[in-house]
């Protein structure tokens, strides 16, 4: 499969990504995490996610948002994309999934891609799993991007060889390697905690869901290093804005959340119309950033339907907004 030298921008990006990896001492699941992030906003993808094999399967280990795919899930070696990708040691590129019969019905409803890009995890003659970018365009993947894909995927792959290698006690798999705050895996585990307290003991809490506009377009025009700042800026002003009790967290590439335990929907809305207004005076990349909510007050519902119901109301600020 042809490829192209990536960019002097994106060669830059990735290594001083592979810099701060190691300077950080991530473990392997914060590299596939923040390698998932930069692959989809290096290649413009939907979404990007990391698949490591298991005996017959394949696992996702770490899915950015916006996806169907849940961290856990697991599908045949045999019978996928990625599994071929890792049998035959060769990237995949498909262009048009609607007109290529490598891809089922099953496999486009899932993953949501129109086009997609496979690249396996090589550490010498063996791979380990594959880095995958989706997109809900056709043809929306180049060449460069598949050499792009292959320096990041090296990155995983001697993470994921230094691990099992050299083990070492994990102190902290639950916060976000860039900002600090807790990552979506921690979220995860504070949502269904409160939700049980809620259920058992009736001590509701608030949901506040965070969505950066304007930041793709903003790395795009002013580096990868510039938008990495401005994430920790937003993580700044959340924690500076929010009371101890309160929890913050990076759920995505640029979305963030606060959990806010016997706070009703108004004085979330006075927490996030604080939160925005110091965003607003940041004026990062000249203001060009801006902030939609999705606000809810949780009820007797699974973390599911309470997450569902948060991006519907973070939609409508944003329709809102916009119209």
């Amino acid at each position: 499969m042809p490829t192209a030298t990536p960019s002097p921008e994106r060669m830059l990006s990735i290594i001083e990504l592979q810099n701060a990896i190691a300077a950080a001492g991530m473990n392997a699941d914060e590299v596939m995490s923040i390698i998932a992030e930069r692959a989809a906003s290096l290649t413009s993808a939907t979404s990007a996610i990391v698949a490591i094999q298991e005996g017959e399967e394949i696992v996702y280990r770490a899915v950015t948002r916006p996806s169907a795919i849940a961290v856990g899930t697991r599908i045949s070696r045999s019978l996928s994309i990625p599994g071929r990708c890792v049998a035959d040691r060769n990237p995949i590129r498909i262009d048009d999934t609607t007109a290529d019969d490598r891809v089922d019905a099953e496999t486009r409803a899932r993953t949501g891609a129109a086009s997609l890009l496979c690249v396996p995890l090589l550490y010498g003659e063996s791979a380990v799993g594959v880095l995958e970018v989706v997109s809900s365009k056709p043809k929306a993947f180049s060449d460069e991007d598949i050499e792009t894909m292959r320096l990041l995927g090296s990155i995983i792959a001697i993470a994921l060889h230094r691990a099992y290698t050299y083990p070492r006690p994990r102190y902290d798999v639950t916060t976000d390697a860039l900002t600090n705050l807790g990552n979506r895996r921690a979220y995860d585990d504070r949502i269904e905690a409160e939700l049980t307290r809620n259920k058992r003991y009736g001590h509701s809490f608030s949901l506040a869901v965070l969505d950066l506009d304007g930041i793709e377009t903003a790395i795009d025009r002013h580096g990868q290093a510039a938008g990495d700042e401005a994430l920790r800026e937003i993580s700044r002003i959340l924690q500076k804005n929010t009371r101890a009790i309160d929890a913050s967290f990076r759920i995505s590439a640029a979305d963030f959340a606060i959990v806010m335990p016997g706070t009703g929907t108004s004085g979330a809305k006075i927490v996030a119309d604080r939160c925005s207004a110091h965003i607003k005076d940041a004026r990062m990349f000249d203001g060009t950033l801006t902030a939609a909510w999705g606000i809810v007050e949780a009820g007797d519902e699974t973390a599911e339907n309470l997450n569902t119901r948060a991006l519907a109301a973070l939609n409508t600020d944003r329709a809102a907004q916009r119209g």
